[in-house]
């Protein structure tokens, strides 16, 4: 098919309490960096791209991912909802040190599934990811971590893997056959991110009654 490409755009949003390392996550993906931030307030919105060839077609593969990394503090939980809208894949962070962050891990998969569009909620890709990893007791068995993904944006492990594996997961339906001069315009290299405020506040008595 010559210069054909399937090409994607895959909203993926952040959830988790606050201090689990979503905004580091995001960080080391879209930058390769570890940095320490503050704590967000609302949401950040960054994009990011991958590509590759698939095994099966050989036929080059895009995805532009829109990441949103929500607030995890109780007083921003309620402009969360917001963010729902259209969402491809809810990565849902853990601080491995932190077991009251885990617990709470299923109350924000819950809160998704309550906001989320009825047409989406059967197509909506749930990952649980366990940050952290390198601060893991050595010898500790790994049937604790069963069924979530083990990542740590300090060192980097696992990050590329837990995006990369997302991408590849997607489903052929979400991405669109462009070939020679149709194709998509590229995005810029540069990230982009945006605080979003307090000013939307306005929505803060929103509640889920599901």
């Amino acid at each position: 098919m010559g210069n054909s490409a399937y090409i994607a755009t895959i909203k993926v949003v952040l959830l988790g309490e606050s201090s689990v390392g979503k905004t580091a996550i995001v960080t080391r993906f879209t930058t390769g960096e570890f940095q320490t931030n503050n704590a967000t307030i609302g949401a950040a919105f960054t994009t990011k791209e991958l590509e590759w060839v698939g095994e099966e077609d050989d036929i080059s593969r895009k995805v532009r991912f829109e990441i949103w990394d929500t607030a995890g503090q109780e007083r921003y939980r309620s402009l969360a909802p917001m963010y729902y809208r259209n969402t491809d894949v809810a990565v849902v962070v853990f601080d491995v040190t932190q077991p009251e962050s885990r617990d709470k891990a299923k109350s924000w998969i819950d809160e998704l599934h309550c906001y989320v569009e009825d047409y989406k909620k059967d197509d909506i890709v749930v990952q649980v990811v366990a940050n952290k990893s390198d601060l893991i007791v050595r010898g500790e068995s790994e049937d604790v971590w069963n069924g979530v993904k083990l990542v740590s944006a300090k060192t980097g492990d696992g990050i590329e893997q837990l995006f990369k594996d997302i991408a590849e997961n997607m489903p052929l339906d979400k991405f669109k056959l462009v070939g020679g001069n149709n194709e998509l315009a590229n995005v810029d290299e540069n990230t982009s991110r945006i605080e979003l405020d307090s000013v939307h506040r306005a929505i803060n008595n929103a509640s889920c009654n599901c």
